[in-house]
């Protein structure tokens, strides 16, 4: 067991980067609790959060995210990179108070 200041090997370090991001195995989360763990995906093309969820959220339901959408849940949007990425609307709000300082 890792006790505090220890260091991780880099196995370790990607082992853990590739669980938090889902995908060592599905999770279970909703769709919008997945794009705040992920602090975004990438939206070049519209289906492609579709596809992203779908490999990581255990029983994935594209109405959900569908309906997130649709309910101004998440939003697509310029962020990271200057690319089109798919947000929570709290991280999107965060992004934009950010950026207006």
């Amino acid at each position: 067991m890792a006790s505090p200041g220890d260091t991780l090997c880099e196995r370790a370090l990607n082992r853990a980067l590739l669980a938090r991001q889902g995908l060592l195995e599905r999770v279970e989360a909703t769709p919008a609790e997945m794009l705040e763990r992920l602090v975004g995906m990438q939206n070049q093309v519209p289906l492609d959060p579709y596809l992203g969820l779908w490999s990581r959220v255990r029983d994935f339901d594209p109405d959900e995210l569908g309906a997130t959408v649709e309910d101004r849940g998440a939003v697509r949007m310029l962020l990271m990179r200057g690319t089109v990425h798919m947000a929570t609307a709290r991280d999107a709000l965060t992004c934009v108070r950010w950026w207006s300082r």
